[in-house]
Formats: structure tokens, sequence, C-alpha cells
């Protein structure tokens, strides 16, 4: 009976340890899970974008002068791009759903990729234009903000865009506090 008690008794210490060590290993990686998330990335603020005009508008400091210049190049840029990222994203759509096909046709996808291309050419035109047009109107001050603004928004790990690249994320963003880097209107 002593032999019982002994191997009850080991039984029970060996059960014991086994909880013991699996609550442990649970609470580490759970533990370890939260503060993952946390650290992960620094909240994105999405701008939306009727509301474009007034950022440019506020980031520049566009006067009352300036302001009908201004107004006529974003409208047009605006126009002109939206009408680009609409035919954009067909294409990438048809590309989708070609290559998803039963028999893709990569003369069709050929196709497509040189059109998308020809697209992304045009928008790159087009952006050019719109910094030399809003250029045009800045003073010394502005032209600095103008530069870094599209310096940061054309740069992959800029503060304004960011980067959600592609798709119904692609807008204005920016982290809280990076945008007004060294930049003040008076």
């Amino acid at each position: 009976m002593r032999i019982m008690n002994r191997a009850t008794i080991y039984i029970v210490i060996i059960i014991f340890l086994l909880v013991t060590n699996l609550a442990t290993i649970f609470t580490i990686v759970t533990l370890n899970r939260k503060e993952q998330e946390t650290v992960a990335e620094p909240p994105v603020i999405e701008l939306p974008r009727d509301r474009r005009v007034g950022y440019f508008h506020n980031q520049l400091g566009i006067t009352d002068e300036q302001f009908p210049a201004y107004r006529d190049y974003n409208r047009n840029f605006n126009m002109n791009a939206g009408d680009l990222t609409v035919r954009m994203r067909e294409l990438r759509q048809q590309m989708v759903d070609e290559m998803a096909s039963e028999n893709p046709d990569t003369i069709k996808l050929n196709d497509i990729a040189a059109e998308f291309g020809r697209l992304h050419e045009e928008m790159k035109k087009l952006t050019i234009e719109y910094y030399f047009n809003l250029k045009s109107i800045s003073n010394e001050q502005q032209r600095e903000r103008l530069h870094f603004m599209f310096n940061d928004m054309l740069n992959p790990e800029g503060a304004i865009y960011g980067r959600g690249r592609g798709g119904a994320g692609r807008g204005m963003r920016r982290y809280p506090g990076r945008i007004q880097r060294d930049f003040q209107f008076e």
C-alpha cells in the first residue's frame, strides 16, 4: 500500500509540474504576441480624398491671391489623375482575371502590361506638370515646402503617402507629427 501512495504522490507532483509549465509557456507566448502587436506600426491616419485641396492649400500656405490659379491646377490634376487611376485599376483587374483564366493569353497579358506602363508614364508626366504649376505660383518658402512634400510623397518610406500602394488603400497618409517638419508659415 505504501508503494501505491508513493506512486500516487509522484504522479500528482508530475501532473502539477506539467500543468504549471504549460501555463507558464502559454503566458509567455501570449505576452509576446501582445507586445509584437503593440510595437507594430504607428497608426496611419487617412485623409479623405475630398480634403486634398485643403491639405495642399494648408501645407503650402496658399494666399488669397494664389488661390484661383492653385484651384485650377489642382482641379485639372485631380480630374486627369482620377481618370488615369480608374483606367489603371481596370487594367489590374483585367490582368488578374486573365492570369486566373483556364488558358491565360500571354499576348493579351503583355498588351495589358504595355498599356499599364503607358498610363503610369502619363501619370508621372501629369504629376511633373502639377509640380511645376504649383511651383510657378509659389514663393521661396512654399517652393521648399513643395519640394519636401513631393519628395516625401514619391518616397516609398515617405510619411505623407507612406505606401499603401495600389488598390483602395492608396490615399493621403501621414504619421502624426512627421508632416510639420521645420516648415512654418507666418
